[in-house]
Formats: structure tokens, sequence, C-alpha cells
């Protein structure tokens, strides 16, 4: 038995060390650089997490507690229109992160606000300001927009990463932590080799994931500026919507309820809330069965939160001329210096 458990022993040993000796590789071939400036998630897949849910719940480890910071979450439009490097000179008393992720819904948007109050003492919570983007496209139920054969039921893209390293387990109740929070840049320090290798094996097969695809290539600034949305593009945009909203005009009261008591809870927090109601393209807005219901739903919706300390409010409805988008929703790079000023002109009067 002792021979058995030495051997145990330095079999243990031995592991330990190769993973040293990777976890150390790993460093030199990639290492952890953060350059001190906010988050972005639009950087994701030029980055080690490579994903923009892997961003944003690993590297929320790196945001700064002393700081004063606004931080935009929303779906694409929110990361497009919204862009760290164009916002953040107009702040200058704030960091600013953008930590929007493509295709959330407001359930998801409700769970990476938690995520980043998770990191957050009372005081650093007082020093936060959460800028909501949101849009029709971001009321789809959670039955439809989670409801996919590649995942567990109901699980969002921020639940799989959740679960990916073992951060978290499932339970009856909900998704349980293992990590603490407090220990989150350590857990993301020793899964290093992993998001290095993965990394490594996406750059590897991204020419043929790419053939096999038929992705086509990411459009420049300067294609998105000059693009045309032709009436047999609309008319793509229009059915994809309905497909995905599962209605025939209606939006549920669903994720206004979720968006609702995020909202109160944030406050409650000590946090404060913008809630920006972001434009789309005029031919979008008059065209889509679903846009009456959603300013319905809306308007009760301020009527509920509209006074409450901490609470603003940045309608933009008005900024939707065809022209300065590059499809249905995400605007055009010349248009977003605009929407930063907007915003900054918002966030400096009420930090006044």
């Amino acid at each position: 038995m002792r021979a058995i458990l030495k051997q145990t022993m330095y079999l243990l040993g031995a592991l330990v060390g190769i993973y040293v000796i990777l976890l150390a590789l790993s460093y030199a071939l990639v290492p952890a650089v953060h350059d001190g400036r906010g988050l972005n998630s639009s950087l994701a897949e030029d980055s080690i997490f490579i994903t923009d849910p892997k961003y944003v719940f690993l590297n929320r480890a790196a945001v700064r507690p002393d700081a004063s910071r606004v931080v935009f979450i929303g779906a694409s439009n929110t990361a497009v229109g919204f862009k760290q490097r164009e916002v953040q000179p107009l702040v200058p008393s704030s960091e600013v992160d953008n930590l929007s992720v493509n295709g959330s819904n407001m359930t998801q948007v409700a769970q990476i606000v938690d995520l980043v109050q998770d990191l957050q003492d009372p005081a650093a919570r007082r020093r936060t300001t959460f800028v909501i983007g949101m849009w029709y496209g971001m009321f789809v139920e959670d039955g439809f927009r989670w409801a996919t054969p590649d995942r567990h039921k109901g699980d969002t893209d921020i639940d799989i990463e959740r679960y990916r390293y073992g951060f978290y387990r499932r339970s009856d109740t909900g998704p349980r932590q293992i990590l603490p929070s407090n220990e989150l840049s350590v857990g993301v320090m020793l899964i290093h080799p992993y998001l290095v290798f993965d990394e490594l094996s996406r750059l590897a097969s991204k020419g043929l994931r790419e053939r096999l695809s038929g992705k086509p290539p990411r459009r420049t600034d300067a294609e998105r500026n000059a693009s045309i949305v032709s009436e047999a593009d609309r008319e793509l945009a229009l059915k994809y919507w309905k497909g995905q909203m599962h209605s025939d005009g209606t939006i549920s009261e669903e994720q206004f309820s979720v968006l609702r008591d995020l909202v109160a809870r944030t406050l409650a927090q000590g946090s404060e809330v913008v809630l920006v109601d972001l434009p789309i393209p005029r031919w979008h807005a008059e065209r889509s069965p679903f846009y009456a219901s959603y300013l319905y739903r809306k308007k009760a919706l301020l009527s509920v939160l509209q006074g409450k300390p901490g609470f603003s409010y940045l309608e933009m409805a008005d900024q939707n001329d065809d022209l300065d988008f590059s499809d249905e929703v995400h605007p055009k790079p010349r248009v977003t210096p605009l929407w930063a000023s907007r915003i900054a002109a918002l966030l400096q009067r009420a930090h006044t």
C-alpha cells in the first residue's frame, strides 16, 4: 500500500509539473496583456477569448474596481453603435467598457449586469453606470431565443461559458457557483493553456472552416459606409425577424418584465442605469409588424421607470435615416461618432 501511495504521489507531482510547464509555455506564446483601458467585447475575435460571450464572462476579471465606470451592454448594435474607442474620449472622468454580446435578449443582458456587479463591492457599484441598449429584436422570449439543438435547454451563450471550464455547475435551482468570484482571475490564469490551444486550433483551421461554411469575409468600414440595403435584402431581413420573434406582430411581456426587474435590482445596488432606445432604419420600423407592439410595451415600461433616482432614458429613434445603416439594424461607421456624442452628452448631464 505504501508503494502504491508513493507512486501515486510521484504521478500527481509529475502531472502538476507538466501542467506548470504548459502554463508557462502558454504565457510565453500568448501573454495575458491588458493595457489598462476599458474592456471591449468587439475585440474578442482578435483576442485569446475568440467569442464575445467568453470575453465577457472571463475577461470581466480585468475590470478595475477603483475606477468610475460606464458599462455598455446590449446586442450587436450596441457594440457597433457605441464604440468604446469613440465614447471614452468624450467621458474622460470614467472608464468606459462595452460588454455587449451579439444576439442578446434581455435575459442575457441581465446576466451580464449581474456578473459585473458580482465582482464589485458596494462602493464600486455606486461608481458604475450601466448603459443598456435596446430595440425590438432583443425581446425574443427565452423559450424561442435559447431553444437550439446544440445547447442545454434554456442555456444562454453566457450560461455556456459559465459551465465550460467548471466555474459553475448546473443545479435544479439554476447555475451554482463553484469558483468564488474573488478568485476569477486565478481561474482564468489556470485555464490559460486551454485558451491558447483553442485559439491556435481555430487559427489553424480558419481558412478551411470559412471555405466550408461559405461565410463572407468581414466587411471593412469603407464597405459598410458605401453599402446600400436593397429591396431583396429588406425582404430577407423582415422574414428573418419574423422567424426570430415567433409571432405575427405581438411582443410578449416576458422580456420587458426581465428588463424592468433588472433596472430595479441594479438601482437598488447603488448603480445608475441609462436605457437607450436604439434606432432602426425608417423602412424597417415602418414595415415591421413588431414595431408598434414594441412602442406600446416600451411606453408602459417607461411609465414605471421614469422618475426613479439614478435612472435616465435616451430616445434615439430620430437617427433613423435609411442611408445611415449598413443593414436592417447596424449603423454605418460614419454615423457612430454622432451616437457617441449623444450618449456622452446625457452622461455628462447626469453627473453634473
